[in-house]
């Protein structure tokens, strides 16, 4: 009978751990990126994210295009945990460099647009 007490209490702390714990960790978090009609002149994107909660949390990506391949929206799985985050996405191109920072809350399960157009 202790025994079985016993492994229900094993179960049960088990159990609100994970649901006090999983949000904390990495899910994939679908992000796209709005390029629009900047995509012609668009040979690189870079984008940043940065935890608003955790300074050691970053994660950095970066995507090269042929000129006049890149896509009018660059589409990126990141792996992260749900939170708060800055991202900060850089366009390049022939005779620019364009930088453009978002406040955003990514949440697995649902997609978070970056509107970089203009």
């Amino acid at each position: 009978m202790q025994r079985a007490g016993a492994l229900l209490l094993f179960g049960a702390v088990g159990a609100g751990a994970y649901f006090f714990l999983s949000p904390r960790f990495p899910k994939d978090q679908s992000v796209n990126v709005v390029l629009g009609d900047r995509a012609p002149q668009v040979t690189e994107v870079t984008m940043r994210y940065a935890s608003s909660t955790d300074v050691d949390l970053r994660r950095d990506v970066s995507f090269r295009f042929d000129k006049g391949k890149a896509p009018r929206v660059v589409h990126h799985e990141a792996r992260l945990a749900d939170g708060d985050y800055v991202v900060t996405v850089e366009t390049r191109g022939d005779d620019d460099v364009v930088t453009k920072q978002r406040r955003v809350r990514l949440e697995g399960g649902s997609t978070t647009q970056i509107e970089v157009s203009r």
